[in-house]
């Protein structure tokens, strides 16, 4: 049970290994792009390439789902990035579900942990395999792997550098499970922390923040929904030009990064070109923005940009 490409890689893994996929639930297909053409989830395109059966219920309560659950007769569901599954469904397997979630649970419990552990300034997070109950990313622990997060680190990098950890401790723990010989590991609810779903005002940003912080947050919300801010209005409006920042390198002593000579009390959230490189002040200093997009343009270098503004 799985939706976004990451789900995917972990299905495949389990083609190719010693189980049997009975059948594959996911969300079902929606419109995209400009077109607004219906689109299969990434899961459902893979499924459908190995010839597996595909379910993409409207609900994980509509009632005929839940009967198709019953006719499959599967002995566990592996969930990842899917949803919250109600007593019903959990009893139709005999070993109910497990979880791989994107986090070190109790820390982000939620639709968005890899995203947020960045945002955050996390210097490491990891993955969870547990088993699912009703309440969110709440069930005992079965494995856990940490993993680094490094400093230009993405949503998408740190996912794809999730998926070979998270395979090997989904073996492990299906083998558990099949001996019938473990004990999961209680998690510690008193630490537990949200990660919530993005949205769109997640994406603007606060330059009294650090440049660090700006830095991490630019690579959480990539590809959404982006780290964006507006230039300033002309007349009577209230924002003007929308603006996204694509690229953009820490000035400072950080780790991995050589000392940057940028201005020294740049006014936040004001942009400037010196020597042909911009930079924008920050809650601690000055942050180095390499490119930008504006709306309905193409991502470019952020002086090109800036040098052919009027204003």
């Amino acid at each position: 049970m799985g939706t976004p490409e990451f789900s995917s890689h972990f299905l495949r893994h389990l083609v190719n290994g010693e189980h049997q996929i009975v059948a594959v639930v996911t969300q079902p297909d929606k419109p995209a792009g400009r077109g607004m053409q219906l689109q299969s989830p990434p899961v459902k395109v893979s499924a459908l390439e190995m010839g597996i059966l595909v379910l993409q219920p409207n609900s994980v309560r509509d009632a005929d789902f839940l009967e198709s659950l019953k006719k499959i007769d599967a002995d566990i569901f592996v969930v990842v990035a899917f949803s919250i599954l109600p007593k019903a469904v959990l009893a139709t397997a005999k070993f109910g579900a497990i979880n791989i979630h994107g986090s070190l649970l109790p820390k982000y419990r939620g639709a968005a942990p890899v995203q947020w552990a960045i945002a955050n300034c996390e210097k490491e997070t990891g993955l969870t395999i547990f088993l699912l109950d009703e309440k969110m990313d709440h069930g005992p622990i079965l494995e856990m792997r940490t993993l680094p997060i490094d400093i230009n680190d993405t949503t998408v990098t740190l996912l794809n550098k999730m998926v070979a950890p998270g395979c090997e401790a989904l073996d492990i723990a299906l083998k558990k499970i099949e001996s019938k010989n473990f004990t999961p590991i209680e998690q510690n609810h008193s630490a537990a922390s949200p990660a919530p779903k993005l949205k769109k005002e997640d994406g603007l940003i606060d330059f009294n923040l650090t440049s660090l912080q700006i830095h991490k947050r630019l690579c959480a919300f990539t590809p959404f929904p982006g780290l964006y801010t507006f230039l300033p209005a002309s007349g009577e409006e209230k924002n003007g030009q929308k603006l996204l920042l694509r690229k953009t390198e820490l000035a400072g002593d950080f780790a991995n990064y050589p000392k940057i000579n940028c201005p020294k009390n740049l006014e936040k959230g004001k942009f400037i070109i010196e020597k042909n490189e911009v930079f924008v002040g920050t809650g601690d200093g000055a942050l180095k923005v390499l490119e930008v997009q504006s709306e309905g343009k193409k991502r470019m270098p952020a002086a090109d940009f800036f040098r052919g503004l009027k204003n």
